[in-house]
């Protein structure tokens, strides 16, 4: 999976809107849709500030990531 998928599938597991998540991250909700749909990628600050939000370690956030 990219990145934007797992971002995705996680915000759905936790049951939040585009822009609940943005709020919680203090970030904007067009920030987590170009993220989603693979535009963009976050920094390690925001995958940070997503893993605290959301209460799952970094490893566990991206344990399905594509590395090639």
């Amino acid at each position: 999976m990219k990145a934007g998928d797992i971002i995705k599938f996680w915000r759905l597991e936790f049951k939040l809107t585009q822009k609940q998540l943005a709020e919680m991250i203090g970030s904007t909700q067009q920030s987590i849709s170009r993220w989603e749909n693979n535009q963009n990628i976050p920094s390690i600050l925001d995958c940070v500030k997503l893993s605290r939000a959301l209460k799952i370690s970094l490893d566990e956030m991206f344990a399905d990531l594509d590395t090639e």
